[in-house]
């Protein structure tokens, strides 16, 4: 997919950062909603008594397993954020400084000058050739530039969308975790704040990860077509110059 009309690097890039800073707040709000909820449980073990104890505890344990699961899924974007503005940024400039530039020159050696129109001779059929040439390399140069566009923005654009779900999710996890927290305030209702909590996190957490595992799968399969993008730029059949270059149109 080449970037869609109306979508710009700017927009993209703050998308991106603003869900990596929602990943880092909501892991910091759901880690202290864990932190909270065991320490009401603590506070009335005394009361619970050994068998409701060691309920909770596996319940606790369950909660703990899905919440590392998903702030490794989601830290993993976050390690790797450095390079993605710059992924957005240079599949643009693919389009504007290559593409559209290289897509108007072809326009304008189709073009012939009035003038041009009544050039005759050998000079003139050796001018034509070489112009077609240039007009036929100039096409492949702007096909080359949105092909490699669109397998960036494919690449930044399944980044972006990770980062927003992956915040989407830690936030939903942290919400519950809270929520669980502010529940669990007395000895009656530690069980149900707790039997809620874990049976809220083991199904967000095995649907945020199939998620992310999609997501990412997709980033995966489009960094493989590297042997397409090796290939594409590698094809100079249309530079008709010595050795695959610009064909010229006056040789010096």
């Amino acid at each position: 997919m080449a970037p869609e009309p109306g979508a710009s690097p700017d927009a993209m890039t703050s998308k991106f950062e603003e869900a990596i800073q929602k990943i880092g707040d909501s892991i910091e709000e759901a880690v202290k909603g864990f932190n909270d909820l065991v320490g009401d449980i603590k506070k009335w073990a005394w009361a619970l008594g050994a068998p409701v104890m060691l309920w909770i505890k596996n319940k606790m344990d369950d909660v703990r397993e899905g919440l590392e699961k998903l702030i490794e899924k989601v830290k993993w974007v976050v390690e790797h954020a450095g390079g993605i503005p710059s992924l957005i940024i240079t599949s643009f400039k693919w389009l504007s400084m290559v593409q559209t530039p290289t897509s108007l020159i072809a326009g304008q050696i189709g073009n012939k000058d009035l003038m041009l129109s009544y050039w005759e001779g050998q000079a003139a059929t050796v001018y034509a050739e070489r112009s077609t040439a240039q007009q036929a390399a100039a096409s492949d140069m702007a096909t080359k530039a949105d092909f490699i566009s669109t397998w960036l923005f494919t690449i930044a654009k399944g980044n972006v969308e990770y980062a927003v779900k992956a915040a989407e999710n830690i936030s939903m996890l942290a919400g519950e975790l809270t929520q669980a927290a502010v529940d669990a305030g007395g000895v009656l209702t530690i069980l149900e704040a707790v039997n809620t909590l874990a049976g809220a996190v083991g199904s967000l957490v095995e649907n945020a990860l199939n998620m992310l595992f999609d997501i990412a799968n997709q980033v995966v399969d489009a960094l493989q077509k590297m042997r397409d993008v090796n290939a594409s730029m590698g094809n100079k059949a249309a530079m008709t110059g010595p050795g695959g270059t610009w064909p010229q149109a006056v040789n010096v």
